[in-house]
C-alpha cells in the first residue's frame, strides 16, 4: 500500500496545477485501486481494501492541500470504476456475444426458410406430373403444410391480406368467413414453434395489421373485418394454449425438455397476462392508426372487457398443468440434469460448427439481394405464394362456415319435424 500512496502523492504533487487535475485523480485511483483488487475473490476483502484506498488517497489530497468535495468525488469516481470494472467487462463481452448470437439465430432462421421454401417447390415440381385426381389432393395437402409453416416462411402478413381480400370478393358471410380465416392462421402459427407471450402478441400484430390496412380501404366492411379478425385471433390464441395445456400434460419428460429450458415457470407467469396483454396490443394498433380502424377498435375493446373468459380459462388451466409438470420435473431432476447437460454439449459443438456455414450462407445472401432484377422476382414470388395460400385459407375456412350452416338447417328441420 505503500508504494501505491506514494505513487498517487507524487502524481497528484506534479500535476497539482494542471486543468485536468480531477479527471487525473480519477483515472489515476482507478487504475491503482483496479490493481489492487484484480486478484482478491472475496467481496468481503475486496470493499475492506477499497475502504483502506480512500483513506489512503484522502490523506494524499489533505497533505496537498486538496481539501475539497471537487477532489473527493474525483477519488470515488475512480473508486467506484474500479469496483465494477470485471463486471463491466464480463458484461461488455456478453453484450458483444449476445449479438453475435443473435446474428447467427437470424442467419439461422434465413436458412431454416430456404430449405423449406425449397422443400415446398421441390414437392411442388413432382406433383405436377401425377394423375389429375391424386394431383388436386397433393395440391392441397401440400397447401395445407404450407399454412402451418407460414410463420417461417415469412408471408404471414401477405397470406392474411390475400384471404381476407377473396373473402371481400367473394362477398358471404364476411364475418365468420374471416374470423375461421384469421383464427387457423394464428393458431397455426403459434402452435408452430415455442409457446411464449412474445410470439403470440407479434403473430396476433401481423394479423390484425393485415386486417386494419385492409379495413382503412374498405369503409363499408371495415366493421366486419376488424370484429372478425380480432375474435378469430383472439381464439386462436386461446386454443393454442389449450394445446400446449394438452401437449404438456401428456408428453413423456423426455420430449419436453426444450420447454424446461426456456423456463416454464416464466411462461407460467406470462400466461396468466396475455389477455391484457392481447388488449394492450388492440390498444397500442388503434393509437397508431388515423383511419376508421382506430375507432372501430375501441368500440371492439370496451365489448371485449366482459368477453375474455375464454382466453383467461385456457391461461388458467395452462398454469396449472405447467405446475403439474415442474412439480414432477423436479422430482426428476437428478435424471433430467444429466441428460440436458449432455444435450446442451452436443448442441453447443453443432452450434458451434453451423456458425461459420451460417455466416456464408447468410454473405452469399447479401450479395444476392443487391442484384435489382433479383428482389423484384423474388418479390412476386412472394406475392403469388401469398396469393394461393390466402385462397386456400379462405376455401378451408369457408367450408367450415357452410359445414356449420348445413348442421344447423339440418337441426331445424330435424325440430320442424
Amino acid at each position: 500500500m505503500e508504494s501505491t500512496y506514494t505513487i498517487f502523492l507524487a502524481t497528484v504533487k506534479e500535476n497539482k496545477d494542471s486543468p485536468k487535475l480531477y479527471p487525473l485523480i480519477s483515472e489515476l485511483c482507478f487504475e491503482l485501486s483496479r490493481k489492487k483488487i484484480q486478484r482478491l475473490k472475496d467481496e468481503h476483502n475486496i470493499y475492506n481494501r477499497l475502504g483502506e484506498l480512500f483513506e489512503l488517497y484522502a490523506k494524499a489530497l489533505h497533505e496537498e492541500g486538496l481539501k475539497n468535495t471537487r477532489a473527493l468525488n474525483s477519488v470515488i469516481d475512480g473508486l467506484l470504476k474500479a469496483s465494477s470494472y470485471e463486471q463491466e467487462a464480463f458484461l461488455y463481452k456478453t453484450i458483444y456475444e449476445k449479438e453475435q448470437l443473435e446474428k447467427s439465430i437470424f442467419h439461422q432462421k434465413q436458412h431454416i426458410r430456404a430449405t423449406l421454401t425449397q422443400m415446398f417447390d421441390t414437392l411442388e415440381h413432382h406433383i405436377e406430373s401425377m394423375q389429375e385426381e391424386t394431383k388436386h389432393h397433393a395440391l392441397s395437402a401440400l397447401s395445407d403444410a404450407k399454412l402451418k409453416g407460414i410463420e417461417m416462411l415469412g408471408i404471414l402478413h401477405e397470406t392474411t391480406s390475400e384471404a381476407l381480400l377473396t373473402t371481400l370478393e367473394k362477398g358471404s358471410d364476411i364475418v365468420d368467413t374471416i374470423y375461421e380465416i384469421t383464427k387457423n392462421l394464428s393458431f397455426q402459427a403459434i402452435s408452430e414453434r415455442e409457446l411464449s407471450k412474445k410470439r403470440m402478441m407479434d403473430i396476433s400484430h401481423t394479423v390484425i395489421s393485415a386486417a386494419i390496412e385492409i379495413a382503412d380501404e374498405d369503409l363499408g366492411n371495415a366493421k366486419d373485418i376488424l370484429e372478425g379478425t380480432v375474435n378469430g385471433v383472439r381464439e386462436g390464441i386461446a386454443k393454442a394454449i389449450d394445446k400446449f395445456k394438452n401437449d404438456l400434460k401428456f408428453a413423456p419428460t423426455e420430449e419436453i425438455e426444450g420447454l424446461v429450458e426456456t423456463d416454464l415457470t416464466q411462461l407460467r407467469k406470462e400466461l396468466l397476462k396475455v389477455d391484457e396483454q392481447f388488449m394492450k396490443l388492440l390498444e397500442a394498433l388503434a393509437a397508431q392508426n388515423e383511419g376508421i380502424s382506430a375507432s372501430l377498435i375501441q368500440e371492439i375493446l370496451k365489448e371485449m372487457n366482459s368477453s375474455t373468459a375464454k382466453m383467461m380459462r385456457a391461461a388458467n388451466e395452462a398454469k396449472e398443468a405447467i405446475s403439474e409438470r415442474i412439480e414432477q420435473l423436479k422430482a426428476e431432476a437428478f435424471v433430467l440434469e444429466k441428460t440436458f447437460k449432455e444435450k446442451a454439449e452436443k448442441r453447443l459443438e453443432s452450434f458451434k460448427k453451423d456458425v461459420n456455414e451460417f455466416e456464408k450462407i447468410a454473405t452469399s445472401k447479401v450479395e444476392s439481394l443487391k442484384q435489382f432484377e433479383f428482389e423484384n422476382e423474388k418479390a412476386k414470388q412472394v406475392a403469388q405464394e401469398a396469393k394461393k395460400l390466402g385462397f386456400h385459407a379462405w376455401k378451408v375456412a369457408k367450408n367450415m362456415v357452410d359445414g356449420a350452416v348445413k348442421s344447423a338447417k339440418e337441426a331445424m328441420k330435424k325440430e320442424e319435424k
